[in-house]
């Protein structure tokens, strides 16, 4: 996580070292959008870029956002999260996104939408997935692994 005026996101290729995008998230729309907080950054298999990070409220304090972003660096959407993220991780066209309150969501990378979404009783430290992508582990600031798994139409509909 890094905090600066500008922000400037740079991707690129671990495997070549190939450059592929220099991104600066700014959103006319948002007064404060020269403060966004990055916490987290990732690329889905889709080639989208993931970004969550934190807003300046207007009330004070932050809120907490997640941008979605083609390679070409076009917006594809922005949406707010109720929970400020604490950690991220990316498989396929899914990213998960755990918050330091307990919300644990599964968004699809297409268009950010909710796919699955859990309220667990402490903050979130950690998320992953084992190889076979059946289970989900969780760690909580008590100190707890999580082993969630899939179910036979893993992360279909979204829990209300």
């Amino acid at each position: 996580q890094w905090y600066q005026r500008r922000v400037v996101i740079t991707a690129g290729t671990l495997k070549q070292g190939t450059y592929i995008r220099t991104l600066v998230p700014h959103v006319p729309t948002e007064p404060d959008s020269d403060h966004f907080t990055v916490s987290f950054v990732g690329i889905a298999s889709n080639g989208n870029l993931v970004i969550a990070g934190k807003l300046p409220s207007n009330k004070g304090g932050h809120h907490s956002v997640i941008y979605l972003y083609t390679l070409n660096g076009k917006l594809i959407k922005r949406a707010k999260l109720e929970d400020e993220t604490s950690a991220m991780f990316l498989e396929g066209n899914r990213v998960v996104l755990g918050g330091t309150t307990g919300s644990l969501e599964i968004r699809d990378t297409d268009y950010i939408n909710i796919k699955h979404k859990l309220r667990l009783k402490t903050g979130v430290v950690a998320v992953s997935k084992d190889p076979r992508n059946q289970h989900l582990f969780v760690t909580t600031t008590d100190g707890k692994l999580l082993i969630l798994t899939a179910t036979a139409k893993p992360f279909s509909k979204t829990k209300k």
